[in-house]
């Protein structure tokens, strides 16, 4: 009888459940190895608005096993001058609620989704409660601020120096470091992480059901992208419309292939701060009427077009490079990150080297004019997703990595 206090700031409740995420969040029992669960964004509040953003924090039982609690930016309006204290006031009765909480429900361990904020918010906690420290690292931040030239949380932290020092500071006190994948283990253990403390705990048994399940039983889904506009053979992408991600790189590749003469449509599916950024790139290369936002969507949405897509670029995705090799598409995919795990050239799709979007377009018509390669690839693709993603060893993987966490602390 274990409980886990996860630290998480990927999304609130609210998105959980538009997103059709609950599966994200059922995973973290480890199928009844925590039999308590106490999740924790610590800054919910940012995605409110008015008085919905300050005041204590939100409790919500998801069940008798699983409590969600949100935190807000600050303890009330009257402070809303003085930001830096309200948040501090308010982080500080998030603490005090979480301690207060561990006396009826005792923590066994804590775990965080960043080294940064979360990081230095777990590592007191887990000196308050006197339990190990677990990091599950889902980025490599190096890299991702080589694409971007900022810091990852530039309106919380400023600078990337800073987060450096965190970085240096938070890993070597991580009794167990868990990358998304060996490339962001690496990253981690670069960075401090003990190397013999390192596993590798995949997004495998966090995706939604419907992804595991063969392509051709998903159902119809021309009348979904019939509802925003698109009819006929379309290319997509699955991630946020934010600089790391390189969205912008899917556009410039749509103009190589219409102005080789392919008639296509593209569609992004999520949404971002870069959306306005791209509309107005759709105009300047003149693609209006081929480029399509279908915004964030369900689960069961995904799944069911993924499979119909006569091509998946990605720059960068993350848990949608996993949902599209499910889906059995043809991909065409930047070595960026932990993608070239996946993706290899020749066998699962198409790997080329990051930015060379005159490559990946090359790649693309390459995947276009032929069906055969393009089945071909996506059939290897979801083979090795299968096996690579398969949600029963990666749940028995974690709870080994917990026990031997267990046994030597």
């Amino acid at each position: 009888m274990k409980t886990l206090l996860i630290l998480d700031m990927s999304f609130t409740l609210k998105m959980f459940k538009q997103r059709q995420l609950e599966q994200a969040l059922e995973s973290r029992k480890l199928d009844g190895y925590f039999s308590q669960v106490i999740s924790v964004h610590p800054l919910a509040g940012l995605f409110e608005t008015g008085d919905d953003r300050y005041g204590k924090p939100v409790i919500t039982w998801l069940d008798d096993a699983h409590v969600f609690i949100e935190g807000k930016v600050g303890v009330c309006r009257l402070l809303r001058f003085m930001s830096p204290v309200n948040l501090l006031c308010a982080q500080i009765g998030l603490i005090k609620l979480l301690v207060k909480m561990n006396k009826d429900i005792q923590v066994d361990v804590v775990r965080i989704g960043d080294p940064y904020y979360l990081g230095l918010m777990g590592w007191f906690l887990s000196k308050l409660l006197h339990v190990p420290l677990v990091i599950r690292v889902c980025f490599n931040y190096d890299q991702l601020h080589s694409t971007t030239g900022k810091a990852v949380f530039p309106r919380l932290l400023g600078f990337r120096f800073v987060e450096k020092v965190i970085e240096r500071f938070v890993f070597p006190r991580c009794s167990l470091v868990a990358g998304a994948n060996q490339n962001n283990l690496d990253y981690a253990i670069s960075n401090g992480a003990s190397p013999d403390l390192g596993v590798v705990f995949r997004y495998g048994n966090l995706i939604y059901p419907l992804h595991f399940t063969e392509p051709e039983s998903r159902g119809d889904y021309t009348h979904l992208l019939n509802e925003i506009g698109v009819q006929g053979e379309f290319l997509t992408t699955v991630s946020r419309l934010e600089k790391m991600k390189q969205p912008e790189q899917n556009l410039l590749v749509m103009k190589s292939l219409v102005d080789a003469g392919y008639d296509i449509s593209f569609v992004f599916i999520g949404d971002g701060s870069m959306k306005t950024e791209l509309e107005e790139m759709v105009n300047e290369l003149g693609l209006k009427g081929r480029v399509y936002f279908a915004g964030n969507r369900p689960q069961e949405w995904i799944a069911k077009v993924l499979p119909g897509a006569r091509l998946v670029l990605s720059p960068h995705m993350g848990r949608g490079l996993t949902e599209a090799c499910l889906a059995g598409a043809p991909i065409v995919a930047y070595d960026f990150d932990w993608q070239g795990e996946i993706i290899r050239t020749g066998e699962t799709g198409e790997l080329v080297m990051e930015g060379d979007w005159n490559e990946m377009a090359i790649r693309a018509k390459k995947i276009l004019d032929n069906p055969c390669l393009s089945k071909q690839y996506g059939e290897n693709a979801r083979s090795v997703a299968v096996k690579m993603m398969s949600p029963k060893k990666l749940i028995d993987l974690e709870v080994a990595s917990y026990e031997e966490l267990f046994n030597r602390v």
